[in-house]
């Protein structure tokens, strides 16, 4: 179990620099549309809060990641859900957009199906 549980991290460590490297990109949109004034300064600074705030998110999971003791668990599911529980925790309590948790739930889903594929 703890191959897999690692497995699952390596992959899921891998679908979240995607998701940041995405959001990075966004941002660089973002800056292009603001100064060749396709878009008003106003969506510029709401766009920009927003992919801030996933870029923290992402950063928050991350930590949730680094601090659980993969040895105590028996199971993928029962790891998921614990990563899951204690994500939405974070989120509610910093007050993460709901895009950002949106976005990590499904990137832990797709990697979930992948390794429970592989093993299954």
């Amino acid at each position: 179990m703890k191959n897999t549980l690692k497995n699952f991290l390596r992959i899921l460590g891998i679908e979240l620099d995607d998701l940041k490297e995405d959001i990075e990109v966004m941002i660089g949109e973002n800056k292009r549309r603001n100064e060749s004034g396709k878009i008003t300064n106003y969506v510029f600074m709401e766009n920009m809060a927003l992919f801030q705030n996933e870029l923290h998110a992402i950063g928050a999971f991350r930590k949730i990641i680094d601090q659980t003791d993969i040895d105590k668990f028996t199971s993928l599911e029962g790891f998921i859900d614990d990563l899951k529980e204690k994500f939405r925790e974070i989120a509610r309590t910093h007050g993460y957009a709901e895009a950002g948790k949106i976005c990590i739930e499904r990137k832990i889903n797709k990697v979930l199906k992948y390794v429970a594929g592989a093993i299954g």
